[in-house]
């Protein structure tokens, strides 16, 4: 994503904002808010100098902190948040997670429990605008994934998240894709993309 560009007088907006990108492994160009910034899809800069870039803007003040939900805003901020976002969980002693935005992976992580996880997943949920948000939760432990279902809808906030079962049969399979990745994330990232059974919202609040 080259068409990233920073934009701010203030040193330490500059700092904090390069920062995050830097962490997100994304990469961008620095600019002075004087200069001609018609090459730039997305200006991130700070709140007091958004006016100056119109639509472009996106401010320091409203980035997460999670490198992989600073890309998720960021590309949704190139495609108007027409894009869903989809989070696999494979359920376990160790707990999967990968999360995307469309088909761009954002992160993958392992957590030991499922308040960790979950609080991870809804910084997704509050940071990232998309169209709509599929939380996929494999059902090798099924007491578990009923667990993260339960606890999920319980903090969501101002949207409406769809969760599935998903049969995760063959998910753990080593395959030549996602290199780097543990097997738990990895596993994680096929959920994602398996259309499971929804979970009727009462079955979740119960």
């Amino acid at each position: 994503m080259d068409c990233i560009c920073v934009a701010t007088a203030s040193p330490r907006a500059y700092y904090a904002i390069v920062a995050r990108l830097k962490d997100a492994e994304l990469q961008f160009s620095s600019r002075l808010p004087a200069d001609a910034c018609d090459d730039c899809e997305v200006i991130l800069t700070t709140a007091a100098e958004s006016k100056a870039f119109g639509s472009k803007a996106l401010e320091l003040e409203s980035l997460s902190r999670l490198p992989g939900a600073v890309k998720g805003q960021i590309l949704s901020h190139l495609t108007s948040g027409t894009e869903a976002i989809l989070v696999g969980v494979d359920t376990g002693v160790r707990i999967g997670m990968a999360v995307f935005y469309g088909e761009s992976p954002l992160d993958y992580a392992t957590f030991r429990s499922i308040s960790e996880l979950c609080s991870y997943v809804v910084e997704y949920l509050r940071m990232v605008p998309a169209k709509r948000v599929v939380v996929r939760i494999g059902n090798g432990d099924r007491n578990q994934a009923s667990r993260v279902a339960n606890t999920l809808v319980a903090v969501q906030v101002d949207r409406v998240i769809t969760v599935e079962m998903v049969d995760e049969s063959g998910t753990s399979i080593r395959d030549s894709k996602g290199r780097g990745i543990r097997g738990d994330e990895r596993a994680a990232a096929k959920i994602a993309f398996r259309k499971g059974r929804a979970v009727p919202e009462r079955s979740r609040t119960g």
